[in-house]
């Protein structure tokens, strides 16, 4: 028998290889081959936009700046030409981390946390009381009542996200509690989650500045990151089964070493420190996950097909015409 799939040992790329029946069609390739096709392909696609749409804002950001103005931070332009691509971005970026599942479940777990905080990085940017402070009383108004209406369908929908999940979903919360790091971890993501909503609370239904939102954001957002990061560089303690990657730990290592470089930014005065951390930490999230999608890249499939070199494609069967009043079956050779 043939297989549907041959994996290129060389080049780690899965090829299709189809039978052809007495008719002349092509048959299909089994469901659970297929299946497992589109799954890879289906990840590899997320990988691949979570390096795409902060590229994509980042390119905006240093066009902008070049022909027009140079600001303090990403999410200073909100107000301005780029609004469109900051929002769709971050939103989009969001939404790809909480989509994909993540292995251990600990990095999935990070990863949703990360892509929460993402929509309130987009959704709010900094500086938005002295945005507020330029409107008059109509437009303040209106542009406070919309930002309310997002941010409380926000919580909304991802209140009733994390129910169905937990309902009809694949719940992993519960292994997080088997290990010492990620129930130390989970806690401490919790308790920080819900001092966070307080503050989007206060700030911005009982009062209307959003004051501080953007910035606790942008902080939880980049060490959820890290976290996941650092479920690949040293998976042991978190609930992963393969050996640490060396470049990971890297990776992980610059992500702490951003947040020093920011403070001697704002120490000095530099009005530019905001930004620098930004796109800092934007080019090593970019980075893992480059790294991520070469790691992961190559597809399994099932072995090849016996006697038959693993750089060329198997043929397709010929097929022995049956003689007139045969009753017996025709012959088929591979």
């Amino acid at each position: 028998m043939i297989n549907p799939i041959r994996l290129d040992k060389a080049s780690g790329r899965g090829e299709h290889q189809y039978m052809r029946n007495s008719n002349g069609a092509v048959n299909s390739p089994p469901l659970d081959a297929a299946a497992s096709i589109l799954a890879r392909e289906t990840y590899r696609h997320l990988r691949l936009m979570l390096v795409t749409l902060p590229a994509l804002m980042v390119l905006a950001i240093l066009v902008l700046a070049v022909t027009a103005q140079f600001e303090g931070s990403i999410s200073a332009y909100y107000l301005g030409p780029i609004r469109d691509i900051f929002v769709g971005a971050m939103v989009g970026t969001a939404v790809c981390l909480i989509v994909y599942r993540g292995s251990p479940p600990f990095e999935d777990y990070t990863l949703n946390v990360a892509g929460f905080y993402a929509i309130f990085v987009a959704f709010v940017p900094t500086g938005l009381a002295e945005s507020f402070a330029s409107l008059g009383s109509a437009e303040r108004q209106e542009a406070v009542g919309a930002l309310r209406i997002s941010i409380g369908a926000v919580i909304a929908i991802g209140t009733v996200f994390v129910l169905l999940e937990r309902r009809f979903g694949h719940w992993t919360i519960p292994s997080l509690l088997q290990r010492q790091a990620t129930k130390w971890v989970f806690r401490v993501t919790n308790v920080l989650g819900i001092g966070f909503l307080i503050l989007v609370i206060i700030t911005g239904f009982v009062d209307d500045s959003f004051q501080g939102v953007h910035f606790a954001a942008s902080v939880l957002f980049f060490v959820s990151l890290a976290a996941a990061v650092a479920s690949h560089a040293w998976p042991g303690p978190f609930g992963g089964s393969e050996p640490g990657v060396a470049a990971y730990r890297i990776i992980f290592g610059l992500m702490l070493a951003g947040i020093l470089v920011g403070f001697i930014l704002f120490r000095v005065g530099s009005d530019y420190t905001a930004l620098v951390l930004e796109l800092w930490e934007i080019g090593l999230f970019c980075a893992f996950w480059v790294m991520e999608a070469r790691r992961t890249w190559p597809a399994v499939s099932a072995p090849d097909a016996p006697d038959s070199p693993p750089d060329e494609p198997v043929s397709p069967p010929e097929y022995r015409p049956i003689p007139r009043h045969s009753t017996t079956a025709p012959e088929t050779t591979i």
